[in-house]
């Protein structure tokens, strides 16, 4: 099992932030309108260790992601048609339902992002509720075999509360009613569209390891619309992991929100920024 390390950049403690809410405009704005207030501290080497043979040791529940396996084939051409992709996205809702006993699986977005060297696959990336940051892996990852040099990471931020809500609202339209009953997820999945996977592998933190107060609401803002998301602040406590050389078939599932009230910190990829 190789644990590689990387560096990461993480939302600073500003005191800015005491009376300005983080913001990235996901639009040219006027002159003179900054685009973004995010400051940012690089920190390495942050370990990110491997999952390949302790897959049993994290659980959904426990530590905000796991590892799903599908049987069927999925041909990478296949994920440059709609039908291909429409097929997939069926296994996926299926296998989720399975794992996480849901009465109901809504796919409600999804990206296919293909190789850049393989132009068989077209890119049907959409529109990103949440945004991500590409992060260059440290000169330590060198220590890693041949293989691993020029990883990336990536990391993806939690979804508030808020707009898990709006979200879900959005999805179901005036079907949507909260009761005391109703509990609520978003999930996300991802998966290489072929394997083993050795040039972006996922990056994703424990939630076991993640407290309230290294996460701070941000606004993602669009010409029509504002999104808001999770940054995070750095924390020595925080345990970063990959899966080794992953397969077409494993999917790593992760919890970006969960309306119950004890799961409302989740993981993130790349914390879900890819390396």
């Amino acid at each position: 099992m190789a644990m590689v390390e990387t560096s990461m950049q993480f939302l600073t403690r500003d005191k800015l932030y005491e009376k300005e809410k983080p913001y990235h405009l996901k639009y040219a704005p006027a002159e003179g309108i900054p685009i973004s207030n995010f400051q940012l501290e690089k920190h390495e080497p942050i370990k990110i260790n491997s999952l390949r043979g302790r897959e049993q040791d994290f659980s959904f529940d426990k530590n905000g992601f796991t590892v799903l396996k599908i049987e069927e084939d999925i041909p990478y051409e296949d994920f440059s048609n709609p039908a291909g992709i429409r097929r997939y996205l069926d296994i996926v809702a299926a296998g989720l339902q399975k794992l996480l006993g849901a009465d109901k699986v809504q796919v409600f977005q999804y990206v296919v992002r293909p190789d850049l060297k393989s132009p068989s696959v077209e890119d049907t990336t959409l529109t990103i509720l949440r945004f991500a940051n590409v992060i260059q892996p440290s000169q330590s990852q060198k220590k890693v075999k041949a293989q691993r040099d020029g990883v990336r990471l990536i990391q993806l931020q939690d979804t508030t509360p808020e707009e898990a809500w709006s979200t879900f609202q959005e999805v179901n339209g005036d079907s949507a009613t909260l009761s005391p009953d109703l509990r609520y997820q978003i999930v996300n999945v991802w998966k290489p569209l072929r394997g083993p996977l050795r040039d972006w592998p996922l990056a994703l933190c424990d939630a076991a390891s993640v407290r309230a107060d290294h996460l701070m609401a941000a606004d993602g803002v669009f010409e029509t619309r504002v999104t808001e998301n999770l940054q995070v602040h750095y924390d020595a406590a925080q345990r970063w992991y990959y899966l080794e050389d992953q397969k077409a078939s494993e999917l790593l599932v992760f919890r970006q929100a969960d309306s119950h009230p004890s799961r409302r910190i989740g993981t993130f990829i790349n914390p879900v920024q890819v390396f």
